[in-house]
């Protein structure tokens, strides 16, 4: 097989290039774990068809954990040992419990990395594809998918997903938002007992609320104990095959003052960090106020969607940004289906960026009847179960959205 899948400009089926892609990166790169060799190799791929189009490419080095779901048992794992300890030992609970919940919310919110410090840093990656503006740019617009998979386990399961995430709204629906204010508020009852001493409507509160903690640390130790590396087709191979095949439109035109990059990021299943080392990385180069980010994750096997995210605090899309996409999505039948989408748990590379200021949202589909899209982050994200021919119906709308955030950036 080439190095990189050649171009038919006049004949070019879009659809059976993204499966060919798709299938080639599962079958020669399968276990593309964040840091692995594996993921290094598919973005060797990756930066092979952007050079193919004609980008200036580049790779970005950086070092990040391996896995999300380590961090995940470690932070919930301590505030459950911190519970088994508070009845005698308030004080350490109280450490414990504060530290879980503090570093996790930190963490989330991009503010700080405490405990994710105990594991070890290794070597990824970014690959960027840029093109260039035939003048000094007064916009840039960066488009993101993630070349590594995500590990499998019983939380991904259809049935509880469904019973958890289908319903935005519901209590459990932000289950880790849950799990860390139940952690937060067990703290608080063990300073009640430093001061008041020990009562059963004390011994109550703190047994409902280690609960959710408890939950967390099982099913994420389960994620931990399998060690299962999915296929990652849809996942993010499909955001892969969409930004390559957007760089291939947009190629044709003429972009006087309008750069557009396109990266192919790591880790992003181990907490965001190829795209949190991106930004801190292009911060200098990437002005807030001339710079806008699109992510592409997941498109395909649901409806088109562009997501809110926060997972412990509300990170909501810029106004304007919103207003664009909706203005696509009410600009063509076709398109009625792209509304947006509040995310239950974790997120999309479009975090780091949209914490540090800038315009970003991510793109991605979801079926409405689980709250995921179909196969997330099952072993069963294969090729042969991929709805490759959403790909490109998604590509129209983002090649739509680029077009409505230079109108309005103009």
């Amino acid at each position: 097989m080439s190095a990189a899948t050649s171009i038919q400009p006049q004949t070019f089926d879009e659809t059976g290039w993204a499966r060919a892609l798709i299938a080639r990166i599962v079958a020669e790169c399968p276990k593309r774990t964040a840091t692995g060799e594996d993921e290094r190799r598919a973005h060797g791929i990756v930066r092979d068809e952007m050079e193919a189009l004609g980008l200036e490419t580049s790779v970005k080095p950086f070092t990040w954990n391996k896995s999300i779901y380590a961090n995940l048992a470690l932070h919930f794992g301590t505030a459950t040992l911190g519970s088994l300890l508070a009845g005698k030992r308030p004080a350490l609970g109280l450490a414990l419990h504060a530290l879980s919940a503090a570093s996790y919310a930190a963490d989330s919110a991009r503010a700080a990395f405490v405990m994710r410090r105990l594991f070890p840093f290794r070597a990824s990656q970014n690959v960027l594809g840029v093109l260039r503006a035939k003048k000094a740019p007064r916009l840039r617009v960066v488009f993101l998918a993630h070349v590594d998979a995500a590990y499998t386990g019983l939380v991904f399961r259809p049935e509880l997903v469904k019973r958890l995430h289908s319903k935005p709204g519901t209590f459990m629906y932000k289950s880790l938002r849950v799990a860390t204010g139940a952690t937060a508020a067990l703290a608080v009852v063990d300073v009640l007992q430093l001061v008041f001493g020990k009562s059963w409507p004390l011994r109550i509160a703190r047994l409902g609320l280690s609960v959710p903690a408890l939950v967390a640390f099982l099913f994420n130790l389960d994620v931990v104990l399998r060690n299962h590396t999915v296929p990652g087709a849809m996942d993010d191979l499909s955001g892969v095959a969409g930004i390559l095949l957007l760089a291939r439109r947009l190629r044709a035109r003429e972009l006087e003052d309008v750069e557009v990059v396109f990266v192919g990021t790591g880790c992003e299943e181990s907490g965001l960090g190829g795209a949190e080392r991106l930004c801190e990385q292009m911060r200098a180069e990437w002005s807030r106020d001339r710079t806008v980010i699109i992510g592409l994750d997941g498109l395909a096997n649901g409806e088109l969607r562009y997501f809110v995210e926060g997972e412990i605090f509300p990170l909501p899309v810029q106004p304007w940004l919103a207003e664009a996409i909706e203005g696509v999505a009410a600009s063509d039948p076709r398109f009625a289906e792209v509304r947006a989408f509040e995310i239950p748990v974790g997120g999309t590379d479009a975090v780091p960026f949209a914490t540090a200021g800038y315009p970003a949202v991510t793109l991605g589909c979801v079926d409405p009847h689980h709250g995921m899209p179909r196969e997330y982050h099952l072993p069963s994200d294969t090729p042969e179960n991929l709805e490759v021919e959403k790909i490109p119906f998604c590509v129209d709308v983002a090649e739509r959205v680029f077009d409505a955030v230079i109108a309005r950036r103009g």
